[in-house]
């Protein structure tokens, strides 16, 4: 092969011999340029995202900003990827965190939760199906078709299951 003929083709690690060449699981494999392409696309996106989320952020001098091309480690701006906070966020996009939230009540749903699931895994296999159909939103005659009885047959289980929901979780509500 002259020269000549060598700087016609792309300078690329993965195209020798003519052809392209992708490595997977240690292991060179020859395909076209469009598989070639296809394969190494997503890389080349997420290489390109790392390398723009490092680039400082400027003013384009019409209210919007931009990503700077000078050099970053000179640069006295604030890149993507610092320490974030809520009041910066507040100052740059009028944000207003919501009102405290009570510590309390966050556990007390989560008590409530873990105890109904509790109290769900303690049925027994029907009974337990007909309450997640009925979670699932399906209507009584639906779950009659499924499980095999009459809707007035699960019409009085449901009835009788959440009344022992309720006694179970009364302390909780």
């Amino acid at each position: 092969m002259s020269t000549r003929d060598n700087q016609s083709q792309p300078k690329n690690k993965d195209f020798y011999d003519g052809a392209w060449h992708l490595t997977i699981n240690n292991h060179v494999i020859e395909v076209t340029e469009e598989v070639y392409r296809a394969y190494k696309q997503p890389l080349w996106a997420e290489r390109k995202r790392k390398e723009r989320e490092k680039r400082c952020m400027i003013s384009d001098g019409k209210g919007k900003t931009k990503r700077c091309t000078d050099d970053c480690s000179k640069c006295d701006k604030q890149r993507s990827g610092t320490i974030l906070s809520l009041d910066g966020l507040a100052e740059e996009s009028c944000f207003e965190p919501a009102d405290s939230v009570d510590i309390a009540e966050l556990v007390a749903g989560k008590l409530l939760l873990e105890e109904l699931f509790a109290a769900l895994d303690e049925l027994d296999p029907d009974n337990r199906r007909i309450m997640a159909l009925f979670a699932n939103g399906k209507s009584e005659r639906e779950i009659a078709a499924d499980i095999g009885l009459s809707q007035k047959a699960i019409n009085k289980r449901k009835a009788k299951l959440f009344e022992q929901l309720r006694n179970r979780l009364k302390d909780f509500i």
